[in-house]
């Protein structure tokens, strides 16, 4: 008996990971038939910073993984229009954190949704500004397998230039954070266990340079491990140089997480 229910234990497991990650359902599954548009590549040869950064054959890979992700997912505006370049930043967002793990595409998402503005905790977009202080959010309860993203933040983020913020990235970061079943800033299926130690050692360490005013990192990165994690990775993947030059213990860690290098190639 006790085999019976160890093959049906691993027939289970062998099927969740080839239905749900090796072999998802395609919502777009048209996409993957067609060739890479022209306009497609020119939106990330204008805006998207890390794409300009990659080598060319690097560049074929990203863009193969932008198609892979518009196939798997939805992306629908919320009284607002959504275009191609939306789209582009949507599934940049989700493949850059990632693009060191091809295998892994995100399988408890199923739809992004955008929003026309920024939102509140009742996803209310047409009241006062300070109310609306909410640019992203991963989905839970009702909301589960959706991402919601404001419309101009995403947009700003990816406006060509520099930055230490970026809201498509924090909230994908966020994702990458809980697959292990828990939102806690230490991503397990990026990283060994060995690791974990050292970069909680490094978080206390830099939170403690933030609470003293002594860094330029984004003071939100103080709310908890999870939201340090989402923080610094926006800072990581936007602006590597400078996170290079005035962090670059947290650099070094970063990079060991997510295992790539962001900053420009020569």
């Amino acid at each position: 008996m006790k085999y019976l229910l160890a093959a049906i234990f691993v027939f289970t497991a062998v099927y969740i990971l080839y239905k749900y990650i090796f072999h998802p359902s395609l919502a777009h599954p048209e996409l993957l038939q067609k060739p890479f548009p022209p306009m497609f590549r020119a939106f990330l040869q204008k805006r998207i910073l890390y794409y300009q950064n990659l080598p060319d054959d690097r560049k074929q890979e990203f863009e193969s993984r932008i198609l892979k992700f518009l196939a798997e997912k939805n992306i629908t505006g919320i009284d607002t229009e959504i275009s191609d370049a939306d789209r582009i930043m949507v599934a940049s967002s989700a493949i850059i954190p990632l693009f060191a793990f091809p295998f892994y595409n995100y399988p408890r998402i199923t739809e992004i949704l955008i929003y026309p503005n920024s939102f509140d905790e009742n996803f209310q977009t047409d009241n006062a500004t300070e109310q609306r202080n909410i640019l992203g959010m991963v989905g839970n309860g009702f909301m589960n397998g959706t991402v919601i993203l404001s419309k101009p933040d995403l947009e700003a983020a990816f406006d060509g230039l520099r930055h230490k913020n970026n809201v498509g990235i924090h909230e994908f970061v966020h994702l990458i954070d809980s697959a292990d079943g828990e939102a806690d800033g230490i991503p397990e299926i990026l990283f060994q266990h060995s690791f974990v130690f050292p970069w909680l050692k490094e978080i206390k360490r830099e939170m403690n340079k933030i609470e003293k005013n002594h860094s330029d990192i984004n003071p939100y990165a103080l709310t908890n491990n999870a939201e340090f994690l989402a923080v610094v990775s926006e800072y990581f993947f936007d602006n590597p140089e400078k996170m290079k030059s005035r962090h670059p213990e947290l650099y070094n860690d970063l990079v060991g997480i997510f295992k790539q290098y962001p900053e420009k190639r020569e």
